[in-house]
């Protein structure tokens, strides 16, 4: 099949994503580089590229040797499973203070990563379903079992707790729902989103006090939100809420991106960098790494790698032929765009820090298996969807 469609290969989201790897080596390298700590893991950016090779592998696989539409049957097996594995990790002790990995030998695995793959897999089966039907029935109650789906992983996710992770759920949901509906259901799912928008967001930035009272004697006394992710939310709102504490990783990391500056101070030369200054700098505040000794300049390529990437999936979901597939993408596009716009916008008082990795760059095996597995099934949407457009043209003539 490879040798067969190989001028129909979308080599430049391939090779984005290679790139994407190659920066994460680096920025995984110059994060750990000299330093000692039971936290930071011996040789990461060895096994980081360890995982970007079975991630790419994977990615070639589900390209190349595998049919998605065989997800339409698979679906309800998937999202059991993954949901299974997101109970499962209350067994286990937590770690960093979050029950979100099951620990194996040698490795830990993070269901949460694959059960948004799975949620895009069942919403896409179910509004596809939907579509294709000879009368489409768009009303709340017929799409009702969506948000159901949905609200499971969800609260499993935020219970571990993985706030980060509950979110972008969220925003895939969202994102495919909003394409899913018709007409003045659109439109009414825009506004409730602009809304949203409107009340935890803009709302909070221009009144802040106002805010912050409604967080410590609603939110905290009530204990929705854990302390330390109302004091996320706080920190957002307060640059100079409890620098030393609670808003200290925030802090050091807008001083790494500044330090920067146009052309970055140096590979291995960065201050904060190099002394740590970045608490978890391999993980969730990898974008500071590169952004400090690389500046502007090296940012601004990595931030255009994943414009890039999005591009390429928005082309790919428009020419694909089949609704399945397309809703598929869809869902793709949402993971990592929020997820790059979160993990980005934290370091820069864009938004609050959920604790969210940065796609491909992010030190972790299991998010850099499930988004080149995303990949992986983007490219076979495309491949398959010409195959087929190919088939019906032969049969027509």
């Amino acid at each position: 099949m490879v040798l067969k469609n190989w001028k129909r290969i979308d080599f430049v989201l391939i090779g984005t994503c290679i790139l994407l790897s190659i920066v994460s080596c680096i920025a995984v390298y110059a994060a750990t580089y000299g330093k000692v700590s039971p936290l930071i893991p011996t040789h990461a950016w060895v096994k980081q590229m360890v995982y970007g090779i079975i991630g790419f592998v994977a990615m070639l696989f589900f390209a190349f040797q595998f049919d998605y539409r065989s997800l339409r049957k698979l679906h309800w097996w998937l999202y059991g499973g993954t949901t299974f594995l997101l109970v499962a990790v209350f067994a286990f002790h937590p770690i960093n203070g979050a029950r979100s990995w099951i620990p194996l030998p040698g490795f830990t695995v993070q269901p949460s990563e694959f059960a948004k793959l799975t949620l895009i897999f069942t919403l896409a089966a179910l509004m596809a379903k939907v579509d294709e039907a000879e009368y489409p029935d768009y009303r709340i109650r017929k799409t009702l079992p969506l948000w159901i789906l949905t609200i499971v992983p969800f609260a499993l996710t935020l219970k571990e707790p993985a706030l980060g992770q509950a979110i972008v759920m969220f925003a895939i949901f969202f994102t495919m729902y909003v394409l899913f509906l018709r007409r003045a259901w659109f439109i009414s799912s825009v506004v409730i989103f602009v809304a949203f928008c409107v009340v935890f967001i803009a709302l909070p930035v221009e009144f802040p006090a106002t805010a912050l009272n409604f967080l410590q004697n609603v939110v905290i006394k009530h204990h929705l939100l854990h302390g330390y992710q109302a004091d996320r939310i706080l920190t957002w709102l307060n640059p100079s809420y409890q620098i030393s504490g609670a808003g200290y990783e925030i802090h050091q990391a807008q001083i790494a991106i500044g330090s920067g500056q146009v052309f970055g101070e140096g590979w291995l030369r960065g201050v904060e960098t190099s002394t740590g200054g970045v608490p978890n700098q391999w993980t969730d505040y990898i974008f500071t790494a590169p952004a400090e000794e690389f500046g502007f300049l090296g940012s601004s390529i990595i931030i255009l790698l994943f414009l890039v990437l999005v591009y390429r999936l928005v082309r790919a979901a428009s020419l694909s032929g089949d609704t399945f597939g397309a809703y598929i993408i869809i869902g793709i596009v949402a993971l990592f765009s929020f997820q790059v716009f979160e993990n980005i916008g934290m370091d820069m008082y864009l938004s609050p820090s959920t604790g969210i990795t940065l796609p491909f760059i992010s030190y972790g095996g299991s998010s850099v298996l499930a988004n080149y597995i995303a990949v992986g099934l983007a490219i076979n949407v495309t491949l398959q969807s010409r195959k087929l457009r190919l088939a019906q043209s032969y049969s027509s003539s």
